[in-house]
């Protein structure tokens, strides 16, 4: 299957070491595209850091001749080469994936970042995509003024190397996988729901001397890993015995689905978009609340019966990510642009 320089997918400049999440589901969508023709990728030439930079990058985006020109996430501002205004300019999609990085900010900042990375680049677009209903209606209460039917909601695409684990661990006590440390992962309250527990944690990050610190303070039994790569992640959720993941804030939640595609009983937090991610198929508790989590942590040790059942929903779930399905609903976005 050829590629398609009627469509083009601009990507963020990729890091040595970095989150490729991004990358990864628009390359599963490309393997499974249903079209004769795929998307041509093309990346950023610059990094998204400094003003100079990121200017560069408006004007590579200011550059491109194409029909279909789909910005897949993070560089948001590379809209601005292409306000409604601008003759011969070709139907502008933009993917935002999230935007709790305003919530990393305040004041004069925030101020800017909501600008330059949601409203301006709003205003230039003939289309967004969210990954999920929460993003959405995020995205909305930024601004407000943005069209409901100039939104489609098209899930993230989880990586097809997860495969169902062949048997169940056998480890002498529950192990509880917890993946990442920044604050939204919300490992405090899961040391604090854990204490007392006989439950082994691992985790996926490195700890900061914080982080050893709280979990030594709450005599948490556990380990680390990270910058794994997908063998290795494979074999963590292979190994582990539930899903811990009652994190505050996502916009997305792509574990939850790993995990499911593994075969691992899911715990996530009653709010979206991990409610809706989840479906049906995860334990839901209150992410604020350790009794909440505790009780949920409690439920999946001590209930065979419950294990699997969230174990086969889970496995039923993942339909709804597979690659071939949002594909199809990218792909007929593009022909509804093209041909209104």
């Amino acid at each position: 299957m050829k590629s398609n320089p009627a469509h083009i997918w601009l990507f963020r400049k990729k890091r040595a070491l970095g989150n490729f999440s991004i990358e990864n589901s628009f390359e599963a969508m490309h393997r499974a595209w249903p079209a004769n023709y795929k998307p041509q990728a093309l990346e950023a030439d610059n990094y998204s850091e400094g003003f100079l930079r990121r200017l560069r990058i408006i004007g590579q985006s200011s550059a491109i001749r194409t029909k279909i020109l789909h910005i897949t996430g993070d560089i948001h501002f590379a809209a601005l080469a292409w306000p409604k205004w601008r003759r011969n300019r070709p139907k502008v999609v933009l993917t935002i994936h999230d935007i709790g990085f305003l919530n990393d900010h305040k004041g004069i900042k925030r101020w800017l970042m909501r600008l330059f990375w949601v409203q301006l680049p709003l205003r230039c677009i003939d289309h967004l995509v969210t990954v999920s209903e929460a993003t959405k209606r995020a995205v909305l209460r930024e601004a407000p003024w943005f069209g409901q039917t100039e939104i489609t909601v098209i899930p993230t695409v989880v990586q097809q190397h997860f495969t169902p684990r062949k048997k169940q661990p056998n480890n002498p006590k529950p192990v509880a996988l917890h993946i990442g440390l920044a604050e939204n992962k919300n490992l405090e309250r899961h040391a604090e729901a854990l204490e007392g527990m006989d439950v082994y944690l691992k985790i996926i990050g490195k700890p900061s001397p914080q982080d050893l610190a709280l979990l030594k303070r709450h005599n948490i039994d556990f380990s680390w890993q990270s910058k794994l790569t997908d063998e290795e992640m494979q074999e963590a959720y292979a190994t582990s015995d539930f899903l811990l993941f009652a994190s505050t804030l996502e916009g997305f939640g792509m574990p939850i689905i790993e995990a499911q595609m593994v075969g691992l009983p899911v715990i996530t937090s009653d709010s979206d978009p991990m409610r809706e991610v989840a479906g049906d198929a995860a334990l839901l508790c209150d992410p604020f609340d350790t009794n909440s989590i505790r009780a949920s942590i409690e439920e999946v040790i001590g209930n065979l019966e419950k294990r699997e059942d969230l174990i086969q929903k889970g496995f039923v779930n993942c339909n709804r990510y597979a690659p071939a399905t949002s594909a199809a609903m990218l792909n007929e976005l593009y022909e509804r642009l093209l041909n209104p």
